[in-house]
């Protein structure tokens, strides 16, 4: 079985008035994968439920599973995606320029993956660079880069292992992931030199609504991000927000700059801005009811559509893809699942028993549809399918279903 406890108290304020609005069933691990089609078909699974905080108006799951069973080896690898390199190279220019970084400052990345990010900041500026990952497999990677690399979980401990105070600490796309968020504010204010910036990326949950993004949920996304929770838990350790950016990376994310309070550094009208909008439109479960019929109204679009087709495949084994699929119950109608990542070849996607295999599989068994399972990157995608020859059709799942005709697409 599947180690995980029960989430009953808001992991931001404490409060026990968690409503439950959306419930997906029982879920296997997304990342789950699997050597037989038999094992993915059979394998465990636990509830996927969202809860609403009503006192703060955070987004969480009703469980929590172990950390250790999902991040010790991590199967997704961030330096495949073209658009995210691009997105790193972007965020080392922006942060350069704006912080007056240099070859003597010190940088962490917590969850830093393969290093995408911080080879980009150790391309770009030259700095002293630190990758803080739990994942053995991606740490060998990024050693193997010469980038040190500490293979531990962000906290109090690895905090206390660094040498020095840090001028710059990244986290993107992993705070949605942290059970204990409290511990992990300290551990970064504890680390931050008095002039350092802590820069948090997360897909943000305007966007997760409005879009009806639902295939974002899964067992390693414990928590739905706004601007709001995050500013209560910052003020409760003396950090401060100074600027809030949205930025079209994973659907719909936000870049939060963070420093300490009181340091010379100001919050500018960005921070404000976002925290009226969330609680003008998103405050009251009444937005999060409506939110959970449009997806079941899309689960069952996507259901009818692609099971009314014939010769479908899909592109990417990817986590939000198996939301998608094992919500919807698609089993035998995707023939495979084109996929980049070499730990995934060969393997079984968890729950459907869906086949991943390599993109040669375009040119000896091309389908007439191509499912875009990473629709977030669909232009990406795209464009390599079309180079790679492929000349059928494409279909976009979220946030609405549409399939493109080839000569629909431009590349």
């Amino acid at each position: 079985m599947i180690p995980y406890k029960n989430h009953t108290n808001c992991r931001v304020c404490r409060s026990d008035k968690l409503t439950e609005y959306l419930n997906l069933g029982m879920m296997p691990l997304s990342n789950g994968l699997t050597n037989t089609r038999a094992e993915a078909i059979d394998i465990d699974r636990l509830p996927l439920k969202v809860l609403f905080c009503e006192n703060c108006g955070l987004s969480q799951l009703s469980i929590v599973v172990a950390p250790e069973v999902m991040f010790n080896n991590y199967l997704y690898r961030s330096s495949i995606n073209r658009p995210y390199v691009a997105h790193c190279r972007e965020m080392a220019k922006y942060l350069k320029a704006k912080y007056k970084l240099n070859q003597s400052s010190f940088m962490i990345d917590i969850a830093g993956n393969d290093c995408a990010l911080l080879k980009e900041f150790r391309e770009e500026i030259g700095l002293n660079v630190l990758n803080i990952d739990p994942a053995k497999n991606l740490a060998q990677i990024c050693v193997d880069k010469n980038i040190k690399t500490l293979s531990q979980f962000w906290g109090m401990k690895a905090a206390r292992d660094l040498p020095e105070k840090v001028d710059l600490i990244t986290a993107t796309n992993v705070f949605a992931h942290v059970d204990n968020v409290r511990e992990f504010i300290l551990a970064c204010k504890r680390s931050l030199d008095e002039k350092g910036i802590l820069v948090i990326e997360f897909p943000y949950l305007i966007d997760f609504i409005e879009q009806r993004e639902f295939d974002t949920i899964y067992f390693e996304h414990l928590s739905y991000f706004s601007i709001y929770p995050l500013d209560l838990l910052c003020e409760e350790y003396s950090l401060e927000i100074l600027h809030v950016e949205k930025i079209p990376i994973h659907g719909g994310s936000v870049r939060v700059e963070i420093g300490h309070a009181g340091e010379g550094k100001k919050r500018d009208n960005t921070v404000s801005q976002a925290i009226r909008n969330e609680r003008e439109k998103y405050s009251h479960i009444g937005w999060y009811n409506i939110f959970s019929k449009d997806v079941g109204y899309s689960i069952m679009r996507f259901r009818s559509e692609i099971k009314g087709l014939e010769n479908v495949a899909g592109f990417a084994a990817s986590a939000k893809g198996n939301t998608l699929l094992n919500c919807a119950g698609i089993t035998r109608e995707l023939k495979y699942i084109i996929d980049e990542t070499p730990e995934k070849m060969n393997k079984y996607s968890p729950g459907t028993g869906i086949k991943i295999v390599s993109l040669d599989k375009l040119k000896h068994d091309p389908p007439d549809y191509l499912v875009i399972l990473s629709w977030n990157f669909a232009d990406a995608i795209i464009e390599k399918c079309v180079n790679y020859g492929y000349k059928g059709k494409f279909i976009i799942p979220i946030p609405e279903f549409k399939i493109l005709e080839r000569k629909e697409v431009v590349v």
